[in-house]
C-alpha cells in the first residue's frame, strides 16, 4: 500500500512540473486566429443583437416604432464597433510584448 504523503509529494512534483513546462512552451495567452476573428465577430453581433432588442422592447412598450429600434441598433452598431476595436487593440498589445 502506498503511503498518502509519498503519493501529495509525487503529485505535487508533477504539477510543479507542469506548470513549469506550461509556463516555458506553452502558449500562454496567445489565441488562434480562428479565435481571435470569432472574438471579434462575436463582439460585433453582441453590439447590435442587444442594442436591436433594447430598441424594440422600448418601442413595444412605449409605441414609438420604429425610431427607437432604430436609434438603438445604431448605437449597438458603435458599441460592437468600439468593443472590436478595443479587443483588437488588446491582442495586438500581447502580441507585441510576447
Amino acid at each position: 500500500m502506498t503511503d498518502p504523503d509519498e503519493t501529495r509529494e509525487d503529485f505535487d512534483r508533477r504539477l510543479n512540473e507542469a506548470r513549469k513546462r506550461r509556463e516555458t512552451t506553452g502558449p500562454g495567452n496567445r489565441q488562434t486566429a480562428f479565435g481571435q476573428a470569432f472574438r471579434l465577430s462575436s463582439e460585433m453581433v453582441a453590439g447590435v443583437l442587444v442594442g436591436g432588442f433594447i430598441g424594440w422592447w422600448l418601442d413595444y412598450w412605449l409605441g414609438t416604432a420604429p425610431w427607437l429600434l432604430l436609434l438603438f441598433f445604431f448605437l449597438g452598431v458603435a458599441a460592437g464597433i468600439l468593443n472590436a476595436v478595443r479587443a483588437a487593440n488588446e491582442m495586438n498589445k500581447r502580441a507585441n510584448e510576447e
